[in-house]
């Protein structure tokens, strides 16, 4: 519970500093530290514990198997609205906060030996998706170029996926090394809902009514189709529930702000980030509970 409102007091914090005189970019700025420092730290320590087996093929393979899921039950939800309307859900609903929201709130329910399969999770799924499925979204819905090649460049040069490619190739880092990770990685939690608080965003015309259907997909249907199909596959218990809490995560800040930056429902975007982050504070426990 201490550390539940420890994840709270980061999130106001964030929030308050909205208020303050704070630097020209002082999120992105958090970010950067966020994905080239603590992220990597956190996967060079937490990586060399992951023993691949049929639970982390399930872990793995979750957010890929909800993909198609949730993208046909957006198009039936938007099936009377505009197509920027259904473009802003087809990015913000497959793509969850799994690391910068995902990491601290898992640690807190389910303890530190979640934290590879959080990873697994992140890397292998919210990120590969964002990648290749998120580029694909806006190609198709916003004037421009698919830039393949740009694409696959930014995926072979993500610090964190570098390093994560690095830890299962060579395993945990030299015993001279290892005393500093833990203090670096530390830095993830703190620096990650501070820099998630501050880039919540509130207000602006939404249809409240798709609003809340959004919602109950993103933080309640995700996860309970994401249990069957994990319970169907005999998942071991820890995955199972670290695979279900990450697809049950609040919409991802990133795919929320690339569907403002390209105009799709700028206001229902930015709701569905910054709300659900505070609906999820609520629906990610009690999932949590009821999978014990």
């Amino acid at each position: 519970m201490e550390q539940f409102a420890f994840i709270i007091a980061l999130l106001a914090i964030g929030i308050l500093l909205q208020k303050a005189d704070a630097p020209v970019d002082f999120a992105k700025s958090l970010n950067f530290f966020v994905i080239y420092v603590s992220l990597p730290a956190t996967v060079l320590l937490q990586v060399p514990k992951i023993h691949f087996d049929a639970s982390a093929l399930g872990v793995i393979l979750i957010p890929w198997l909800l993909l198609p899921i949730v993208i046909a039950l957006v198009i039936l939800m938007t099936r009377k609205h505009p197509p920027h309307v259904r473009a802003a859900l087809l990015l913000v609903m497959p793509l969850g906060n799994t690391s910068f929201v995902g990491i601290p709130i898992i640690h807190t329910l389910l303890g530190e030996e979640a934290i590879p399969y959080v990873l697994m999770y992140d890397q292998f799924g919210t990120f590969l998706i964002l990648s290749l499925y998120g580029a694909a979204v806006i190609a198709r819905y916003e004037t421009g170029i698919f830039h393949k090649r740009l694409i696959v460049k930014k995926l072979l040069l993500f610090p964190p996926f570098v390093f994560l490619i690095f830890a299962l190739l060579f395993g945990q880092m030299p015993s001279s090394a290892q005393p500093y990770l833990p203090t670096l990685a530390s830095t993830l939690v703190p620096l990650s809902l501070i820099s998630v608080g501050y880039s919540m965003k509130f207000g602006g015309e939404v249809d409240y009514g798709l609003f809340t259907q959004s919602l109950i997909l993103k933080l309640i249907l995700m996860p309970l189709i994401s249990f069957g199909i994990l319970v169907a596959m005999g998942t071991e218990p820890l995955a199972l529930k670290t695979a279900v809490l990450e697809s049950g995560m609040p919409s991802m800040i990133t795919a929320g702000a690339l569907a403002i930056a390209a105009g799709f429902a700028p206001a229902l975007s930015a709701a569905l980030v910054g709300y659900g982050i505070i609906v999820s504070l609520v629906t990610l426990p009690i999932i949590s509970y009821m999978i014990k």
